[in-house]
């Protein structure tokens, strides 16, 4: 029996016309730049356990409940178009055409196939492992001064399918433009208008809530739904000169934004207290943002590409 290697698997993304229908020729298949050791997404089902009492003290066991699917794809931040879908998914709507290209929250979600080629071969010996009618529920981007910036994508499937031959599709890689963004690519970065701070980290979570629509007479779920409000936090660093952030950070709802590499990120929301943070070489000051909706933009978050 063979024994693989991670160096020889891939993860691979299909866009879904149809939620839950995996593409089998003419669509786009997106290779995805995942670390070496990215997991496939793990599927797991909510046990029913029996209560009942058997003879001896012993237990009934357990059945399989409901079976859904959870995973994060982590990579390094770039300008692609399966960025650009994955943070569509997000926040549930597509990226305006014209002018400025702008994605604000809206209520048209996308779907995609995740797949792990965990094993290449010719058709009946390939393992690929197939999740379908997935969504990304959160993204969460890092960028620190002297490092890569980062973006994971939260992932939920409803549907998992094992294959031994490949999907047809055709693979197709990162546009040659594209590149990975690090530190350096953070340009501005407005907090409350101010833009003369020098930062030294950047971080930012945006989550909807959401959760798998469940029947009678089946473990797989139907559906997916949004399962509470949207969640949004901007944290960051910046060197302690003064307190200059403080005076200007009111507690009331104020706009953030920065830009990093062809993307803009803006933020509305409520700065709680700064904090003094120190290193070996440096004092802190410590900066965390929940977000809230603005009547003028229309959104407590939204993106653009540059």
């Amino acid at each position: 029996m063979a024994i693989y290697s991670p160096n020889d698997s891939s993860i691979s993304l299909i866009f879904e016309a149809t939620p839950g229908v995996l593409p089998a020729t003419g669509a786009v298949r997106y290779v995805l730049p995942t670390a070496q050791d990215q997991a496939p997404i793990v599927f797991t089902s909510a046990d029913i356990v029996s209560n009942t009492k058997r003879p001896n003290g012993a237990a009934a066991g357990t059945q399989r409940g409901p079976i859904t699917g959870e995973g994060s794809l982590d990579m390094r931040l770039q300008l692609a178009p399966v960025y650009i879908g994955l943070f569509e998914s997000v926040l549930r709507n597509k990226f305006t055409t014209s002018g400025t290209k702008t994605l604000k929250p809206g209520n048209i979600d996308t779907t995609f196939s995740v797949l792990s080629l965990l094993a290449p071969g010719p058709s009946g010996s390939a393992m690929v492992d197939i999740a379908s009618n997935c969504q990304a529920t959160k993204f969460t981007l890092n960028a620190k001064a002297g490092e890569g910036a980062t973006v994971a994508f939260d992932v939920m499937s409803l549907a998992q399918s094992l294959a031994t031959t490949d999907n047809a599709t055709t693979l197709t890689d990162l546009p040659v433009a594209a590149f990975e963004y690090t530190g350096t690519d953070v340009g501005t970065l407005t907090i409350a208008g101010n833009t003369t701070l020098i930062f030294t980290e950047l971080n930012l979570e945006v989550g909807q809530p959401r959760a798998p629509r469940l029947k009678l007479g089946s473990n797989l779920p139907v559906g997916m739904g949004t399962s509470d409000l949207r969640e949004v936090k901007m944290t960051f660093r910046a060197y302690r000169e003064s307190f200059a952030l403080d005076a200007l950070l009111t507690g009331q709802k104020q706009a953030f934004s920065v830009n990093l590499g062809g993307y803009g990120f803006f933020v509305f929301g409520m700065a709680k207290l700064p904090s003094t943070s120190f290193d070996a070489e440096s004092i802190f000051v410590d900066v965390e943002i929940t977000g809230a909706y603005d009547a003028t933009a229309a959104a407590d978050v939204y993106l653009t590409q540059l």
